[in-house]
């Protein structure tokens, strides 16, 4: 009896122990834990500290890229991106929401990069066509239709740039005008690049109805004109143009693409 309960109480002091050092080493880790975590709090507010209320990360150069008609000085006047300051601190979508209130600029992005770098990047748009106005100016529209600028003159507007003329007597109704814009730019984009550079003008009473002018093809004729119609069909179109157009011919319609005709 004395022997089995000097082992009961070996195996209970064994047991004892196996608990205590299993509190022991529950304990070492929940200090580890806690000493880890506040380490990473306080290094976590020095970078906090370093990056909003110190020099070591501020602005010191502002980056432009894109630009072709707008200058870098322009761009930058609009982001109004701080000289100073903390690069973190810049508030990337409220200077692109500046840009974007360029008419020129159709695209923009902003980042930060550390430690002292703020970049734009724009895209600009580019004129497609443009649109008299009753003063006699223009307003240049790019392929969306979107207007982004303005030209005194016809002699202003690059000559690679068709001037689209909507006729006194197009149908008025709101959104009718768009559609008719539309519509010509539509054709202007179906063209390929050496037919779009011979296009001098683009009339329309419509979207359905719209005449390209372009340069003529010898020296008898004084320009060639083609009747595009509205804006269904328009690769076949320029397909067929484009076998047409090297006959001598002053006028085509292929505003039926079926029955193509020129004269």
């Amino acid at each position: 009896m004395n022997a089995t309960g000097t082992d009961q109480n070996r195996v209970s002091r064994v047991l004892v122990e196996r608990y205590l050092d299993r509190l022991r080493r529950r304990r070492r880790w929940r200090r580890l834990a806690v000493t880890v975590t506040v380490f990473l709090s306080l290094l976590g507010l020095a970078g906090y500290a370093v990056l909003w209320h110190t020099n070591v990360f501020d602005v010191r150069r502002t980056t432009v890229s894109g630009v072709k008609v707008l200058s870098k000085q322009q761009v930058l006047a609009a982001a109004a991106i701080p000289d100073h300051g903390p690069v973190a601190a810049v508030d990337t979508q409220a200077a692109k929401n500046r840009l974007m209130k360029l008419p020129r600029i159709k695209n923009a992005w902003v980042q930060r990069s550390l430690p002292h770098t703020v970049s734009i990047t724009v895209v600009e748009r580019v004129a497609a066509a443009a649109l008299p106005a009753p003063d006699g100016s223009f307003t240049v529209v790019d392929a969306d239709g979107v207007a982004f600028d303005t030209a005194g003159t016809q002699a202003a507007i690059p000559a690679h740039v068709p001037v689209i003329h909507l006729e006194q007597f197009a149908d008025p109704r709101p959104g009718h005008r768009a559609a008719t814009v539309a519509g010509a730019l539509a054709a202007l984009r179906a063209l390929p690049d050496a037919l779009r550079s011979r296009v001098l003008s683009v009339s329309a009473t419509g979207p359905f109805a719209i005449t390209l002018t372009l340069t003529p093809t010898t020296s008898k004729q004084q320009s060639v004109t083609v009747l595009w119609g509205g804006p269904e069909q328009p690769d076949l179109k320029a397909r067929i143009l484009v076998a047409l157009i090297g006959r001598d011919a002053g006028h085509y319609d292929v505003s039926a693409p079926d029955a193509p005709a020129f004269s």
